[in-house]
């Protein structure tokens, strides 16, 4: 699932129309087919998809040049091969907000302190962890924040199901 998850929002947050999952089980509908739509990553697209569908993801523009995440954003280069500390593959930070400065959405496939450039930001803003494996939002500390400066996030430990991506939601009004 952790792998899934980097590839989905990976995608999502570097400019994707979209994700689309399936299995071995369900593409052919074979006779276990129905089985195949209680599989973790059958269910945890549905988090996606709560995450992403009540915003406006397809204005999204992702944050190549670091002005967003400005600092412990990873490495790109190799990223998809290297281990984070718990033993998964991949540690580069991706990013997206869009142009009116309303919404950005950073997702973490390890945990680690991010700078987020709040200036990119049109005004003061909430801040939530949103857990990818279970769907479930927790209020970020001290929000909401001023549009300005740089400020440090540091995720919670481990996510529901133990592994330690988590997608950081910053947005003006909180949409919970």
């Amino acid at each position: 699932p952790a792998v899934l998850r980097r590839i989905e929002y990976w995608s999502l947050l570097s400019g994707a129309a979209g994700q689309v999952y399936g299995n071995g089980a369900i593409w052919p509908f074979n006779k276990e087919w129905k089985s195949g739509l209680e599989s973790p990553g059958a269910v945890e697209m549905a988090y996606v998809k709560k995450l992403f569908a009540p915003r406006p993801w397809y204005r999204l523009v992702p944050d190549q040049k670091h002005t967003l995440v400005t600092a412990g954003y990873g490495t790109f280069d190799g990223a998809a091969t290297k281990e984070n500390q718990f033993g998964a593959k991949g540690d580069y930070v991706t990013a997206a907000r869009t142009p009116d400065g309303k919404l950005a959405i950073v997702y973490l496939p390890g945990v680690r302190s991010v700078t987020v450039d709040l200036a990119q930001l049109s005004r003061p803003v909430s801040a939530q962890w949103y857990d990818p494996s279970r769907g479930i939002y927790t209020a970020v500390a001290g929000a909401p924040f001023p549009n300005k400066g740089t400020h440090v996030f540091t995720p919670p430990d481990r996510n529901g199901d133990g592994d330690a991506d988590w997608a950081l939601v910053l947005e003006v009004g909180s949409r919970r």
